[in-house]
């Protein structure tokens, strides 16, 4: 049965430990800074308040309402200042996080690109795709080293003059088809 949910063939690259604790701290900070420009803003609309409280009528000073818009407009400001660099710093730690598996799986796909089976050393950031990358790499190159046997086998056979000479080098051929990908 075909599946039409969309949902089901979408693949999700999500890296569950990294990607909690970058949000249990972004939703921290994010709420430490709130609280903190409410704070600040309380304490400097409280004085503006405090100084316009008793005033009964008009004089010239200046007046409340632009007082408190520019209050306003600080307090926002001032949370985006501190924002924008504290996302980027963010971004560039998941971005070296995400560098950090990617380098070492990006050097294991261009040595099976060139066809390099051979022993890998263990990965620098333990990570579960580098760790399946490995693992295959592992299957395959036990694969080869079978096949480099049966091949080996067959060349010592030569011209193939009796029927158990055939039959080896039948078995060779039929596990050679075997190893080989479909």
């Amino acid at each position: 049965m075909p599946q039409s949910n969309f949902i089901k063939r979408r693949i999700v690259y999500v890296d569950d430990k990294v990607q909690k604790w970058l949000l249990i701290t972004l939703i921290t900070l994010e709420i430490l800074l709130v609280s903190g420009t409410l704070w600040v803003l309380y304490w400097q609309m409280d004085s503006v308040v405090e100084a316009n409280l008793f005033r009964v009528h008009f004089s010239g000073k200046p007046n409340i309402y632009s007082l408190l818009l520019e209050i306003a407009l600080i307090g926002l400001s001032g949370l985006v200042v501190i924002n924008v660099p504290m996302l980027w710093i963010t971004g560039w730690m998941w971005e070296r996080h995400v560098n950090s598996i990617l380098k070492p799986f990006r050097e294991l796909m261009s040595k099976v690109e060139a066809l390099d089976f051979s022993e890998d050393a263990a990965a620098h950031t333990p990570h579960k795709v580098v760790d399946l990358v490995l693992a295959w790499r592992h299957t395959e190159r036990q694969r080869m080293l079978k096949l480099r046997t049966e091949i080996a086998k067959l060349n010592g056979l030569g011209e193939l003059p009796d029927a158990e000479a055939r039959h080896r080098a039948s078995a060779s051929l039929e596990a050679i088809r075997e190893l080989l990908p479909d």
